[in-house]
């Protein structure tokens, strides 16, 4: 039955029809089964394969459409989705075998992970030249096989500043959840943790465009664009940076080692702190977590940045190894 599902959500993924609740379901399935999230690369090259070329027996074909087809307006009824959906009947028949996979993937994908762990950074050199900082308890991964010859296609949980070397003919994709960014040669940071409600990326130099579903916008330097994941709405439309007194935008002051925040809830810092520092928070009464705090925290210890927020607002907090127990 899982396997079923995932084929059923990997076909509206790539039909651009997927809900975030979905999304997460799907993440959450290919992670508890490492085999099926290979279905994932399959499922994309498939997308790309002419429908006459593909094949699956009858009944579980339909089996499959018949559950996802109710799920769709009619104008997703598309050629690819139908192709993907008998296509993942005879995957799902053949996957107990190599020589099963084999029939839609000569060779299996190499894919290279990178990450950062909660409360720390990293900085990694990709295969072509490009430049990427891992902000705390992120994600990257790729496929070695042909990066930066045939693609350059990277997939991002959590947070990073890149910087891509150029490659005429070879684009860099950003696979961000449901956004995706492409780029020929620029600096921009991405936000994109699988807890947000959003997806936010900043310009720094170059040109880049975000796609989400079937909106596409071009981002020039100096500009943010902040993509709702759980609504629908009608336009997406960029914002102007704001500068902080170092003429650096509030985005990627993590990059200097700064957690800046402007009027935030104590729940929302706590968010913000606990990727910081790789820890996490317990309030004793939802009316703390509304106070607001304005500040920098630089290179403090939880315990310093804490002490320094009690300046401002009354509240007592304890440490107990990676918990943090605020109270009145």
């Amino acid at each position: 039955m899982d396997n079923d599902r995932i084929w059923i959500l990997l076909g509206k993924r790539l039909s651009g029809n997927i809900s975030s609740a979905e999304l997460l379901e799907l993440d959450a399935l290919l992670k508890n089964d490492p085999e099926a999230a290979a279905s994932a690369d399959v499922a994309a090259a498939i997308w790309q394969t002419p429908l006459e070329e593909i094949t699956a027996p009858c009944g579980s074909k339909e089996r499959i459409w018949n559950t996802v087809r109710p799920q769709l307006p009619p104008s997703r009824y598309s050629a690819p989705l139908r192709r993907l959906l008998a296509t993942a009947a005879a995957a799902a028949v053949f996957a107990a075998t190599w020589a099963g996979w084999q029939l839609f993937r000569p060779a299996a994908p190499a894919l290279q992970q990178i990450s950062a762990s909660p409360g720390s950074k990293s900085r990694v050199s990709l295969p072509d030249g490009s430049i990427v900082w891992l902000n705390s308890n992120t994600q990257l991964h790729y496929d070695k096989n042909g990066f930066g010859n045939r693609h350059r296609n990277v997939t991002l949980a959590g947070e990073a500043f890149f910087d891509i070397a150029k490659s005429e003919g070879v684009p860099f994709i950003i696979h961000a959840g449901q956004v995706n960014i492409r780029v020929l040669g620029t600096a921009f940071n991405v936000k994109a943790y699988a807890s947000d409600s959003t997806v936010a990326t900043t310009l720094v130099r170059g040109k880049i465009a975000v796609s989400f579903r079937n909106k596409t916008v071009v981002l020039r330097p100096e500009e943010k664009l902040t993509v709702p994941l759980v609504t629908r709405p009608d336009r997406l439309r960029s914002q102007h940076l704001e500068k902080d007194s170092s003429g650096q935008p509030a985005e990627i002051s993590w990059l200097q080692h700064k957690l800046i925040f402007d009027n935030n809830t104590f729940a929302e810092l706590a968010d913000k702190m606990s990727r910081w520092y790789g820890i996490t928070f317990r309030f004793k009464s939802a009316s703390l977590q509304q106070l607001r705090f304005s500040g920098i925290i630089d290179r403090e210890s939880p315990a310093e940045a804490l002490k320094m927020l009690q300046l401002s607002r009354h509240f007592s907090f304890r440490i107990d190894g990676n918990d943090v127990y605020i109270s009145d």
